[in-house]
């Protein structure tokens, strides 16, 4: 049931962090993977270190909020595999500032790289699934698009847009046998969190708020992706998976 033998799956921003325990996942379930990244020799040395593992990889580098690296990007993947069964936009950025420290630019980077440029990779990867009448797209969200930190202005809403589009994807794609859900990771300890996490005050605050009382671990993320990406998820569309250890109901 929860096998991915056979089928295609790109994962954006693949090659560190959760990105990398997806795209790990996916494959030792029997998918062939596409890393991305927008450093070509990180995606190409994260593939290589995949196969060595005895994986099937592949990688593709370019820049999500390119419109013509996205399209070269695709028409690599249709030249290739014929194919693509799962999409996870997981690929993003953050500016930990608050709006009176942002400009303009750096409003319209974050906006166009979390939520218009997963749009469109979206509707690419649509185009592709409905020739088969299957697709899986996985939007990777944020418990920060629930629960807003003063100091974080733009990225929990981006993310919380990236929810609803996660809706309308649903919606529009379900009768072509496309199902749009989102994982929405609360704290975890990647590379890209590690000095937050090795603060002592921010030990101490995610002891008393969360129930499990510690961060999560990458590798965690696995299950709820490799659940929604396959069979076993078949008649679950539009949905959020809230992964934070109970963070977010806890007070």
């Amino acid at each position: 049931m929860f096998s991915l033998k056979d089928q295609v799956a790109l994962v954006t921003g693949s090659s560190q962090g959760l990105g990398l325990e997806v795209v790990r996942g996916f494959a030792d379930a029997g998918a062939t993977v596409i890393v991305h990244g927008r450093n070509a020799g990180k995606a190409e040395q994260t593939c290589r270190q995949l196969c060595a593992e005895g994986l099937d990889a592949d990688w593709l580098a370019f820049d999500i909020a390119d419109r013509e690296g996205r399209i070269r990007a695709f028409d690599a993947i249709q030249a290739r595999y014929g194919r693509l069964d799962i999409l996870v936009n997981n690929a993003g950025m953050r500016a930990r500032n608050p709006l009176a420290e942002l400009s303009e630019t750096d409003i319209h980077h974050v906006v166009t790289t979390n939520l218009l440029a997963a749009i469109e990779m979206s509707r690419l990867a649509a185009d592709m699934m409905r020739r088969r009448q299957y697709g899986r797209i996985i939007n990777i969200t944020s418990l920060q698009g629930r629960l807003v930190r003063s100091g974080d202005f733009i990225y929990p809403i981006t993310k919380q847009a990236l929810e609803t589009m996660t809706r309308a994807a649903a919606v529009e794609l379900g009768h072509e046998g496309i199902l749009c859900n989102a994982i929405a990771p609360g704290t975890f300890a990647t590379e890209f969190n590690r000095e937050l996490v090795s603060k002592p005050e921010n030990i101490e605050r995610m002891q008393k708020r969360n129930p499990l009382r510690r961060w999560g671990n990458p590798e965690e993320i696995v299950g709820p992706a490799l659940f929604l990406a396959s069979s076993a998820a078949s008649y679950v569309n539009g949905h959020t998976i809230v992964l934070d250890g109970g963070y977010s109901v806890s007070f």
